[in-house]
């Protein structure tokens, strides 16, 4: 009986840590690495060819944000932010880049089309995926798809960003 116990608590534990590894967010550190030249020359694209307006937002949340001073050394006037969009069916995202503004994009409800920078293509994110932002990346979204979407996104801003 007592084996049973212990064999049910190290598998509850188990499982506990795995729930909670999946949702651990990773940050990346500030990078000072030159970006490679096929993703700048895609930046260069992206932002003269992508929209340029966001539009079709049917909803935004601001879910709550935690001031970094103190938290992270150097991360005075940052906060991690939390916000939830809801967006229309063909709504779009404007053309965006990421420098020193580490985030994550996690959808939620419906699909969702990436176009960046680092990628040959676009990209189909659907419930349960997850868009990294890192230093370098441009990128835009659309929702393409007959159906609101929606989706959780993360981030790291000054703190005087809206």
């Amino acid at each position: 009986m007592t084996h049973q116990r212990t064999s049910n608590r190290h598998a509850r534990s188990a499982a506990l840590i795995v729930a909670l590894s999946a949702s651990l967010v990773v940050i990346p550190a500030t990078s000072h690495e030159a970006i490679p030249a096929h993703e700048a020359a895609a930046a260069q694209r992206l932002k003269a060819d992508g929209p340029t307006e966001t539009i079709g937002i049917d909803k935004l949340t601001q879910l709550g944000q935690v001031p970094l001073a103190g938290e992270i050394p150097g991360a005075d006037g940052k906060v991690l932010r939390a916000r939830e969009f809801v967006l229309a069916p063909g709504a779009t995202i404007a053309v965006h880049e990421h420098q020193q503004r580490p985030g994550l994009a996690y959808i939620l409800e419906g699909e969702l089309v990436e176009h960046r920078n680092d990628q040959q293509g676009p990209i189909v994110r659907g419930v349960g995926a997850v868009a990294f932002e890192r230093n370098g990346v441009v990128h835009y979204w659309k929702n393409e798809s007959g159906r609101p979407a929606r989706a959780l996104v993360v981030d790291i801003v000054d703190a005087e960003s809206p």
